[in-house]
């Protein structure tokens, strides 16, 4: 959902956690905005504000119906993702300008968003056919040494937590991009294998097109078996199902295109994510027939600009719905956010951590949505509780966590042994308690001043670290004392919105963001 196909593979840890904060451990107890924390008798907290918080929530609608992460509209500079799925598309039936390396390594080292794998993999992409260039870009945005160990260390060992189509696709982007950088040499022959048989397995045909192509690069045979013995039996082409991108790998992996298909893809070809126009372009040139121009435009530097239609998010629209119950205002969800998330419950082919986060967010603003949100909720249900937090697991480990949490799941033995200095402590500590880990989290915040981090953040205009470090001070029963909540309305009042004051933003005098309002109300409740 986050960026059509490949968000939950290449968004980092950090990503994930900023919607798993928060105080539902303690969400009945501040109802009244009345707290009895850690034998230091009752505080009263400010209490819920936000009367036209559903209302100004349309400052951060996106074009689906869903919240997106800030109202700050995404400009059409430069950058990774589209750049590499955008030469793509315009190189189906055409050529593209060539990149200029130094722009490239530029936009490498400027992406947040994606870990040194998924970097790399996007820039193997924009240099489709030119390895060697890819390679020294990387190593200009100096991240090949971490690149090839996180990509060698996930084809040898997968996270256990990830679901198929999100192990598949992750192993054939990654083992995409170590062919590109000359090392995959070094994959064991045992995880090729191993990708091979999960690729004839799998029912979700992306994914499962992918793994065929890389594994095809690296001389390992791989067969499509299950994509294509249900294609064989499914009824009558429907356009609702599957969507444009399965659709387009399906065309793409039989190697048939009718008619029917077709006007189903053609549509597409003027989808936001460039991603799913690529493989839409690709699928619709297996007949010849003409096509329009793509939709999206190479500069002459060779780079594309983000789509300037401002999508939403699914982890966006949780972070809004926590802020809607923190501020008691979940009766006022916009009419236009039910539809969006209705829409998505009733559609299929929702990757299940979509499905999952679905189900939380209808789960928290008392919404049925759908056949969609039923299957996320029995999925949460089914999650495993990873033994250890590890480095290489805590993406997973905060889905798997914030989904007991939202559901009332309770606790489950859980290692975590995190150095004092990590930076992830604070939210972890809060994620634990959240889950009901209580014991658990106050052990890992013993001798910090969690009161004191909070007042240091908020000085320093740091509304998401505040938050996060009251959510965990609750996790762990410490005292937060009344003179800190009674200064709580001044310190926040710096953070709203100008124009939308019943929205918050990360820094004082910003434009409004999800994580930051969910943060606000979280800390007023």
């Amino acid at each position: 959902m986050e960026r059509g196909l490949l968000p939950a593979p290449g968004a980092s840890a950090g990503r994930w956690k900023r919607w798993v904060y928060g105080a539902a451990a303690v969400a009945a107890a501040t109802a009244l905005g009345v707290t009895s924390l850690g034998g230091g008798g009752e505080v009263r907290r400010p209490g819920p504000a936000g009367s036209g918080l559903g209302a100004q929530l349309v400052a951060l609608r996106g074009g689906n119906d869903l919240v997106r992460a800030g109202r700050a509209q995404v400009g059409r500079e430069p950058a990774l993702y589209p750049t590499a799925y955008g030469r793509l598309e315009s190189s189906v039936g055409g050529s593209v300008p060539p990149v200029r390396s130094a722009s490239l390594a530029r936009l490498v080292r400027e992406d947040a968003m994606d870990t040194p794998a998924w970097r790399s993999y996007y820039v193997c992409l924009a240099l489709d056919g030119d390895d060697r260039t890819a390679a020294s870009v990387v190593d200009r945005a100096g991240l090949r040494p971490r690149a090839e160990r996180e990509a060698l260390g996930y084809l040898r060992a997968p996270d256990r937590a990830d679901d198929l189509p999100t192990s598949l696709m992750t192993r054939a982007a990654f083992l995409r991009a170590l062919d590109c950088l000359g090392r995959s040499g070094e994959v064991p022959r045992a995880a090729l294998d191993r990708l091979a048989a999960d690729t004839a397995r799998a029912d979700q045909p992306a994914p499962v097109l992918y793994a065929v192509e890389a594994l095809r690069a690296v001389g390992v045979r791989a067969s499509p078996d299950r994509v294509l013995r249900d294609a064989g039996s499914r009824s009558p082409v429907d356009c609702a199902a599957p969507e444009p991108v399965q659709r387009a790998a399906l065309t793409l992996l039989s190697g048939r295109l009718d008619g029917a298909t077709r006007a189903c893809l053609v549509p597409a070809l003027r989808d936001p994510d460039p991603q799913t126009r690529w493989l839409v372009r690709r699928a619709l040139t297996r007949d010849g027939a003409a096509l329009p121009p793509p939709a999206g435009r190479v500069g002459a530097d060779g780079l594309v600009a983000r789509t300037p239609v401002q999508m939403g998010t699914l982890s966006a629209t949780y972070d809004a719905a926590r802020a809607l119950a923190a501020g008691g205002r979940t009766a006022e969800v916009p009419g236009w956010l039910v539809t969006g998330l209705r829409r998505l419950g009733s559609e299929g082919g929702l990757d299940p951590a979509d499905r999952v986060l679905l189900a939380m967010t209808c789960h928290r603003l008392s919404l049925e949505c759908g056949p969609g949100a039923e299957q996320g909720a029995e999925e949460a249900a089914a999650l495993a509780v990873p033994g250890r937090l590890t480095p290489g697991n805590r993406r997973s480990w905060y889905g798997v966590m914030s989904a007991r949490a939202e559901f009332g799941l309770g606790c489950r033995p859980t290692v975590v042994d995190l150095p004092e200095n990590d930076p992830d402590r604070i939210g972890v500590a809060a994620v634990l308690g959240e889950a009901g880990c209580t014991e658990q989290a106050a052990e890992l915040t013993e001798g910090t001043d969690l009161v004191g981090l909070a007042r240091r953040a908020l000085r320093d205009g740091d509304l998401v670290r505040a938050s996060d470090a009251v959510q965990a001070a609750l996790a762990a029963g410490v005292t937060v004392p009344q003179e800190f909540w009674d200064g709580l309305p001044a310190q926040l009042k710096r953070h709203r919105d100008a124009r939308y004051p019943d929205l918050y933003a990360e820094a004082p005098g910003g434009a409004a963001a999800a994580d930051a309002t969910r943060a606000a109300y979280h800390l007023l409740a």
